[in-house]
């Protein structure tokens, strides 16, 4: 007989972008397991991208336990007849300083809304939990943040039932990349510690996405955290096959912030457009999701303009095809505290593509090691423009070579899944 385990998540189909395919992933290849799990997911969610392709990805017999949700933000854009630009993921902003609005959103997502924004489903959501847990038994028990609120939901229940729990840690909590933008108080500050050291401390079980990260929260919690990291699924790459063409073609698929704007990139780019006629005659920088109006003034500043194309949002499935195509991919790290712990989840769906990838960003971070492990490319620091034009020479020569090692097999879905169903049968053992 199969065992159950209830999943708290906030991001679910047809919610988009990256937040949505860790769980997606895992749900699915848990069905295969001895593992059947049960989705508690908001009813009426405001994501920030809409991606209804995902819903054919969720298994037809989930059972799912949906509870209504309060959503500040919506609410606020509806009585000032707005929207919340500032508050979204990644803090992009156009090229225009932040607005008296928004700034006072940001301080208010900051300062008021503690832990974030979904502050306001952590009572309803864990009222249903427990009234579905009297006529319903579970084994086991996970939550996954951001929105850190879903630890706070599982806290709860934990609280009540003793029901085994592994808090699932996809991004920091107190060093989150944009809290210096939310102007928090040190009050707020002392608020998030206390709850996250709280959920470390009393968590079953604990894991996160990189290694760093993982050493961090060991710290705290005073045990061992399990990393699980994100990944890609075998299956979105099995029918489809790399796709040559003549163009120097770089490509960044995701969110592109102010804090990863590489300006010695564009700085290299520019010299091999004059330089080099191929680059000049054939290259092309195709940016794809959310990009920073500072990063879209970067390029246009070192007359890269006319070598642009940039589309701000893609389906995933279509995001795959267009990844296939490039010569080199690139990933760019934040240039933040969390920079040595930061493995951004499209690492390894470029690895799968075998196409090159060039990463800007710490040579000693976790991402690096990912890409240097997998023989994938090179992570080349911040200011070093010669390394980095010297990269793309190199890996415009070799093309795409890379194959389906066993390293890289070691991050599909369905492999990290049998690593999760460890972490549970481990948690669970009476």
């Amino acid at each position: 007989m199969k065992k159950k385990v209830l999943i708290i998540v906030y991001y679910w189909p047809p919610s988009g972008g990256g937040g949505v395919q860790r769980w997606l992933k895992f749900v699915k290849y848990l069905k295969q397991t001895n593992w059947e799990p049960v989705l508690v997911i908001p009813e009426n969610a405001d994501y920030p991208i809409y991606d209804d392709a995902l819903l054919a990805e969720v298994p037809n017999d989930l059972e799912v336990l949906r509870v209504p949700i309060f959503e500040p933000f919506r609410a606020l854009r509806k009585i000032m007849g707005k929207g919340d630009a500032g508050i979204s993921a990644g803090f992009i902003q156009s090229n225009k300083a932040p607005t008296m609005t928004e700034k006072i959103m940001a301080w208010g997502r900051g300062n008021l809304l503690v832990p974030d924004a979904r502050k306001f489903w952590i009572s309803p959501a864990t009222r249903a939990i427990l009234s579905y847990l009297k006529s319903n038994e579970i084994d086991a028990m996970i939550s996954s943040g951001p929105p850190h609120s879903m630890h706070l939901i599982a806290r709860n229940v934990h609280r009540k039932t003793q029901i085994p729990w592994l808090a699932d840690f996809r991004d920091p909590w107190v060093n989150m990349d944009n809290a210096d933008k939310f102007r928090m108080s040190a009050r707020a500050k002392r608020k998030h510690e206390r709850l996250e050291r709280e959920v470390l401390k009393l968590a079953t079980s604990v894991d996160t996405v990189s290694w760093h990260l993982s050493k961090q929260y060991e710290a705290i919690r005073g045990k061992s955290v399990h990393v699980l990291t994100n990944g890609f699924d075998h299956v979105d790459f099995l029918d489809r096959p790399s796709q040559e063409n003549e163009d120097i073609l770089l490509g960044h698929y995701g969110t592109f912030g102010d804090d990863r704007n590489p300006i010695a990139l564009w700085k290299a780019l520019s010299e091999l457009v004059e330089e080099d006629e191929p680059w000049k005659n054939r290259m092309k920088i195709r940016l794809v999701g959310p990009t920073d109006g500072a990063v879209l003034a970067s390029i246009k500043e070192h007359n890269l303009e006319t070598y642009l194309e940039y589309t701000p949002y893609v389906k995933h499935n279509e995001v795959l095809d267009l990844m296939m195509q490039n010569q080199i991919l690139l990933v760019i790290l934040n240039q933040n505290a969390n920079e040595e712990g930061r493995v951004t989840g499209k690492i390894f769906e470029y690895v799968a593509t075998g196409n090159q990838v060039l990463g800007i960003g710490s040579p000693t971070s976790d991402c690096a090691k990912v890409i240097e492990t997998t023989h994938a490319g090179e992570m080349v620091s911040f200011t070093n423009k010669e390394r980095i034009k010297s990269a793309l020479l190199t890996m415009q020569e070799k093309g795409r070579e890379q194959p389906l090692n066993n390293t890289v097999m070691g991050y599909s879905r369905q492999n990290l899944t049998h690593e999760l169903v460890q972490i549970l049968d481990e948690m669970t053992i009476k």
